[in-house]
């Protein structure tokens, strides 16, 4: 065969860092080192190369669209409202770029429709023509001289002609269930633990390889000689990898899901075949490109190459999150309200068939805390930072068809962490703040029957959410993932956000599709038994399910002492314990503050306390609780929503006009004017009037300086507003002969 020059491709080191260059041959020999079987492969001619080449160039091209639509939407969702026609012409480039990726991926899915599941396939093997019934993916490494890197060839088994020689290291050598060329060596990890961990001794490989260097064919043998440091560089390669891995593994990845991981996520992508270092699409020109952080690409620069793992980092549906919408009643003007913004922050541990699905499939399917990836269309509605979902509305899981058979069937691990951000309105900057994170363990009975998009229940002492893999993923999400609020977290994280969702709801009730059926009453609950309790001991009084925390909250009513807890609470806090709470909730801390008996009139001393501006002023503290439980009441219908709730079991209780004369009547008592001294009877002698307070008049002020209803159609993201401070309280009034003194 004459000297020809070729452009050497596949050579790939750990971290995407590779590099190839050009080689000169002299012969059409190729030799290949299957590392899973021990077995050395020599070829005649370029087959496997053409066929590795066209396996890397389509997997090259689909992440350098992804690449391009990440890039694209970035561009997109930076775009002020007014950019119309820039944004326009963006997101027409987006969708080609969609319908490209579409294209490629079907390509890519029919070049690997013969796989075979690698659970099936036979342990260390190197598979070849002759396997009818196993056809794996066989990654070979090039002993090749000349090069930067170490260069990796992959091929179809069916590709491999059975009739080419094979020579597999010495029997003898092998360890049981492990390499002949791998050892187990002690180290000192971070903590001063000694540890184990494999290495690929590199001196007992070259021993091994000497041993069948005679039976090789005499080019071979010279191939073998002047390139075997291939191989010490390989063996580098991998011992560094797994003792920098980030995943802090033990052992190398060299059975049928490693290799078939390692292509996935780019061990083969080098030189014009490398998204992450060329212009794909205009062969040699240089792209200066920051490491990939985030996106799809985020798993090929996380790949750690001994180990076969990777990490997948997504925000989703974009940086921008999606907009919950529901619709409002006609009687309020219809439409619909947008009841926040979620973004679903995602990383995905990737590894064996199921990390290697997520590669090459463009749908997820998503369940408990694990994902896979599912046939499906890369199409996500509406476009970058602008999309939007009615979560009133049942929807169903999208048909998959056409999975590939080398992912049917794998089991999936742990694999999935992450939260929901929620965009909060209370934050500067409209910063996104943590919502919920990834529920552990298995959650297989979770949302059984449920068809929503979103939801919240109350379960085992956390508050659980159900998101629709469709809803973080887009057109291409199957299933659904759970996720966890427990603790403290309750009250700082999910109340804030779902006051928002009622304000922007404009207070109607939201459906069993977004709030499972009775679980809203243990969320009106929570606020109360942290007054009554205390945020510390918040972990042991809350129950796990909402039929006992309802009836924790009631045995709680009937205690004294607890409803004098909760009246203190709400003083101290100035109100700010109710700030997040459904109307439910602050009424029936106002029907509690209004209930009396003999024994409150006459000997609960707490109930009465004064303020230094008051005297003789009847049930004091209670009135200004009440008045403090309105201090963020957001508009009239939100206040006649607290008033039709007057009652401590969350209950309608009648009008909110009768009901509100109820609380006035309270606030009234003892407010009548007392009159001091003779002014009345006797000429010139003086006449005093005691003003005791005016907590019933400031009741219907409050009520009368709040807006019709909150107009959310844009202002979203408006934070709470407050009722003036002026209104929370009242003090006595002296009037002597006309005029007041003054404090």
């Amino acid at each position: 065969m004459s000297n020809t020059t070729e452009t050497v491709h596949g050579s790939g080191k750990t971290g995407m860092q590779a590099n190839g260059i050009k080689a000169n041959h002299v012969t059409g020999i190729r030799l290949y080192f299957h590392a899973d079987s021990e077995t050395f492969l020599a070829v005649d001619g370029d087959k496997l190369e053409q066929e590795s080449n066209e396996l890397n160039r389509l997997l090259g091209d689909q992440v350098d669209t992804q690449m391009r639509i990440d890039d694209l939407t970035a561009q997109c969702t930076k775009l002020s409202w007014g950019q119309v026609g820039e944004k326009q012409v963006l997101q027409t480039q987006i969708q080609q770029e969609v319908q490209r990726l579409d294209g490629l991926n079907k390509k890519l899915k029919v070049k690997l429709t013969t796989l075979t599941p690698t659970e099936e396939l036979p342990k260390a093997t190197l598979l070849d023509s002759s396997s009818k019934s196993a056809v794996g993916l066989m990654e070979l490494i090039e002993v090749r001289g000349n090069m930067k890197g170490v260069r990796y060839i992959y091929a179809m088994s069916d590709q491999i002609n059975s009739q080419w020689r094979r020579y597999p290291l010495g029997e003898g050598d092998k360890k049981s269930g492990g390499k002949s060329f791998v050892v187990t060596e002690s180290y000192t990890d971070s903590e001063g633990k000694t540890k184990t961990r494999e290495r690929i001794d590199y001196d007992k490989l070259k021993s091994q390889v000497s041993k069948i260097k005679p039976k090789m064919l005499k080019a071979e043998q010279e191939l073998l000689e002047q390139h075997t440091g291939v191989l010490g560089q390989w063996a580098r390669d991998m011992n560094d990898s797994l003792k920098h891995s980030p995943y802090q593994g033990d052992r190398f990845g060299f059975d049928s899901q490693s290799q078939l991981m390692r292509w996935t996520y780019g061990a083969g992508l080098t030189e014009e075949l490398n998204p992450f270092e060329v212009d794909f699409r205009n062969k040699g020109k240089k792209l200066k490109k920051e490491a990939a952080t985030s996106g799809k690409a985020s798993a090929y620069a996380s790949l750690a190459l001994a180990e076969s793992k990777s990490k997948l980092t997504l925000s989703l549906p974009d940086i921008h999150g999606i907009t919950m919408t529901y619709p409002l009643k006609p009687e309020m003007g219809g439409g619909t309200g947008n009841l926040g913004t979620l973004r679903f922050d995602f990383e995905l541990a990737l590894a064996g068939s199921v990390g290697a699905s997520l590669g090459v499939e463009l749908g997820v399917s998503m369940k408990s805390n694990w994902a896979k990836g599912v046939p499906g269309s890369s199409d996500n509605t509406g476009a970058p930072g602008e999309r939007k979902i009615d979560i009133s509305k049942a929807v169903e899981d999208p048909e998959t068809t056409g999975e590939l058979t080398v992912f049917a069937g794998a089991q999936a691990s742990a694999n999935l962490s992450g939260a929901i951000k929620w965009l909060n309105p209370d934050k500067k900057d409209l910063k996104y703040t943590q919502l919920a994170k990834v529920a552990l363990g298995a959650t297989a009975q979770m949302g059984v029957g449920w068809n929503g998009s979103f939801r919240f229940s109350y379960e085992n002492g956390r508050v659980k959410v159900l998101a629709r893999a469709g809803m973080c993923w887009g057109g291409g999400g199957k299933g659904s993932v759970a996720f966890d609020i427990d603790g403290e977290a309750i009250i700082t994280d999910f109340m804030p956000c779902l006051t928002y969702m009622l304000r922007n709801a404009d207070y109607i009730q939201l459906s069993e599709n977004v709030i499972r059926e009775g679980d809203f009453y243990a969320f009106c609950a929570l606020p109360l038994l942290i007054g009554m309790y205390g945020a510390n001991q918040l972990t042991d009084h809350l129950e796990k399910e909402t039929a006992l925390i309802l009836e924790r909250l009631r045995d709680s009513w009937d205690e004294k002492e607890r409803r004098v807890q909760l009246m203190q609470h709400i003083l101290d806090t100035q109100g700010e314990c109710l700030r997040y709470s459904p109307p439910e909730s602050k009424g029936a801390a106002i029907a509690s503050l209004t209930e009396r008996n003999f024994w409150d009139d006459v000997a609960s001393p707490a109930s009465h306390a004064q303020t230094k501006c008051e005297g003789q002023v009847t049930y004091s503290a209670r009135k200004r609780a009440v008045l403090l439980s309105l201090r963020w009441i957001q508009s009239k219908r939100d206040y006649e929503n607290v008033m039709q709730h007057l009652s401590k079991a969350f209950e309608i209780s009648g009008s909110w006009q009768s009901n509100q004369q109820k609380v006035a009547d309270f606030l009234a008592l003892g407010e009548e004017v007392q009159t001091y001294g003779l002014g009345r009877v006797v000429p010139n002698a003086s006449s005093v009037k005691l003003f005791p307070s005016h907590y019933a008049k400031n009741l219907i002020s409050i009520y009368e300086s709040l807006p019709e209803s909150i107009d959310v159609r844009g202002n979203e993201l408006k934070s709470l507003s407050e009722v003036s401070p002026f209104l929370m309280g009242s003090c006595t009034r002296v009037v002597v002969d006309g005029m007041e003194l003054k404090k």
